[in-house]
Order: structure tokens, then sequence, then C-alpha cells
């Protein structure tokens, strides 16, 4: 258990050689001590002060970053607090340490007005326990670049430092149809802009700027094998997507294979055309053209503010009972009221499966599948599955 001697508070310069140690032994990968200090005190989503460390003793024992974010969820933009970097360090592991911190970052966010908070776990069985649900999942294909069937419909040309609002404005119209897309601060565009690995490139129409790409190329060692990794890509308009695509397929002289993570209702695979040319199958699976990938995990903090934050795609009226509290919720033009109820409910579930289905974008008819939603009769399932349907969770930019 946790000594009662603990204290949180937000970290600070002095801090940063001891956070790098426990940084080290809990994310054991190659970064050295100058990324492990810049993840710290250079990151693009936030400060040092959205680090929070707890202190035992005088000896600074945990960390753990609380972000402000903002991300798209049915048209509308909801305040998540973003937690990151979790780590305890080795000698204190196994004493409720970071349930402690946990705890504490859940207070501060529903302190600051942040209805959810979002993750991406190392092992989603802790998270679990503390209420965190899934989102969907999503698809990382793996495809020879001479599969993309299509060329370029739209003028191509790289981008430029003028071309920044129109990048900015064609993710936020491209964000408008997805779900858990995080709105970009000027501090984290300027941090993807400043990429020097990455290459952008945008499609013109009539109107102008109607999406663009921004992809990475990986070589192990000179004349080795390419690969092209693709970071970030936002169309408006169908024919503008399958240009950008196009612009990936132009690379097939120079490249091997592109990776590219896809939201799971893309329908980009059915395009590909011998994806696996490069590779080959095996006697259960003759073509595999990627894998399917956990997203990130979200926690409720208080359910009736998530409700109201959330965009609606469709009109209605729906009883919750979630916990020990039944709410009325009325959408109407993309938003919704939500009351105190004392009706019988339509659908009863807890917190953790409404994180899933009116944030995650888990159906409610797959909800009930996995027996964390229970409905009333067919009619209020099917009621609750058209009024809480969202697009696929997915985003581009993971922390």
């Amino acid at each position: 258990m946790c000594s009662t001697e603990a204290s949180i508070r937000p970290a600070g310069e002095d801090d940063v050689e001891r956070l790098i140690d426990i940084h080290t032994s809990a994310f054991p990968d190659p970064r050295g001590r100058y990324a492990r200090a810049g993840n710290f005190t250079r990151n693009a989503l936030g400060h040092l002060s959205d680090l929070h460390v707890l202190v035992e003793g005088g000896t600074l024992l945990a960390h753990a970053f609380l972000f402000s974010l903002e991300a798209w969820v049915g048209g509308a933009l909801v305040r998540v607090g973003g937690v990151a970097t979790l780590g305890v360090a080795p000698e204190a592991r196994g004493r409720g340490l970071a349930s402690t911190l946990m705890g504490h970052l859940h207070e501060r966010a529903r302190a600051r007005g942040d209805v959810a908070t979002l993750l991406y776990p190392f092992r989603q069985g802790f998270y679990a326990r503390h209420g965190y649900a899934p989102t969907s999942s999503y698809r990382r294909l793996r495809f020879h670049p001479a599969a993309v069937p299509w060329k370029p419909e739209l003028a191509a040309r790289a981008a430029s430092g003028t071309d920044r609002p129109a990048l900015v404005a064609c993710r936020d119209a491209a964000a408008l149809a997805r779900t858990g897309v995080l709105a970009r601060t000027e501090r984290a565009w300027d941090a993807c802009l400043a990429d020097e690995q990455r290459t952008w490139l945008v499609v013109e129409g009539p109107a102008g700027v109607e999406g663009y790409v921004a992809w990475t190329i990986e070589q192990p060692e000179a004349h080795a094998e390419t690969t092209l990794v693709v970071v970030d890509l936002a169309a408006r308009t169908p024919a503008a997507a399958r240009s950008l695509w196009g612009l990936v397929g132009a690379q097939r002289d120079q490249i091997a294979v592109v990776h590219a993570d896809v939201a799971s209702d893309d329908p980009i695979d059915r395009a590909l055309l011998d994806a696996d040319r490069s590779h080959f199958g095996d006697a259960a699976v003759e073509h595999a053209v990627g894998e399917v990938v956990t997203g990130p995990m979200v926690r409720v903090l208080d359910p009736a503010a998530a409700l109201r934050a959330r965009g609606w795609l469709a009109d209605g009226t729906l009883i919750l009972a979630v916990d020990d509290a039944t709410l009325a919720v009325t959408a109407r033009d993309g938003r919704a009221a939500v009351l105190a109820s004392s009706a019988e409910p339509d659908v009863r579930l807890d917190a953790r499966a409404l994180a899933a289905v009116a944030l995650g974008a888990l159906r409610a008819k797959d909800a009930a599948r996995l027996g964390w939603l229970v409905a009333r009769d067919d009619r209020a399932l099917g009621l609750a599955d058209a009024l809480l349907a969202l697009p696929p969770y997915f985003s581009s930019d993971p922390f």
C-alpha cells in the first residue's frame, strides 16, 4: 500500500535526471538520456508542469503526464485528459503507487472540466481495473506500393510553409467524419512540421488544397530494403483520398513496402491488387496484408457531462441506466440534453461500458453481445444502437 507520507505535485526542472532514471527502467527502449529528457521538457502535447510526480520521504518514485486535449467525437470537440508516461521506480513497484497516481490524475482532470481521460496502455488489464474501456481497433496495413490501383486525379505538389492553414483545415474537415481525432495545437503542429524525416505532399482542386499526406522512409542501412510509413493523411473528398494514395503508389520504384494505419471501416484493402507481392503466405493464410491493432482506452469521468459533450448523428430520446443513475438523453441537431430521470431504462450498463459505447465507438448491439449492456427489449436495443452510433475510433496522433 502507498504510505501516508506520499505526496503528488507537478514536476520541475530539478526532477529531470531522476525522471530519466525511472523512465529508462519503465520503458527500456533504445532512447538515450537526451531523447528521454526531451519527452519531459519538449513534449509536443504539453509542458513539464503537465507531468505529475509522486514523492515519498523526499524521494521521487513515480511519474505520469496529464495532457489537456480535445478529441473529435460525433462532430464535436470533447475535452479529455491524455494520460501518458506512467512509470514507477523499480524499488517501489507492487505498492499501489501507480494506482494512487492514477486516482490523482482522474481528480485533476475532473476538476478542470475534462469529461474523460484517454491513454495508450502498455498493459490493458491494469487500466481496465481503473475503469478504462477499449475503443475501436484499427488495421495496420502492409502492402507493396504497386498494389495501389490509382493515379493522382488531382494536381499534386510538395507542401510549403504557406500551406499550413490549408493542412489544418483539411485535418479538421476529415475529423468531422471520424471518432477520436485529436485537435492539434499550434505546438503540436509545429512538432509535426519540424520533423525533418517527414515528406509532406498536397493535392489541389478548383477550391485549393483538398488533402495532404505525410510519410517517412526507413532504410536500416545503405542499399537495404526501404519502407514507406504513412504517418498522416487527411482528405476532404474521396477523390482527394484516392489521389493521395496514388502518390504513395507512385513511389513503387524506390519503395519495397508501405506501412499504413487505417480505420477499421476504411475500404482501401479491397482496392489493393496483389498487396503481398513481396511476401509469401502459409498453409493457413495465403494473403496477409497487415494486422488488427488495439486502439487507445478511454474512461468516463462524468457520464452526463460526457453525453452532453459528444456530438450526435441521429435524433431521438434514450433512457440510460449508468451504474446507480438513470439519465434521459434527448438528441437533436447534433447535440443532446441529459437530465436525471425516474423512467424505466431502455438500456443498462456501467460507466466503463458507457465509455466504450459513447466515446469509444463500440456499437450498442456489440456491447450487448459482450454482456456489457442489457436492453429492455429488441426495440430498445435498436434505438440505443442507432442513437449512440459513431464512426470507428481512429487517430493518427498516438501519445
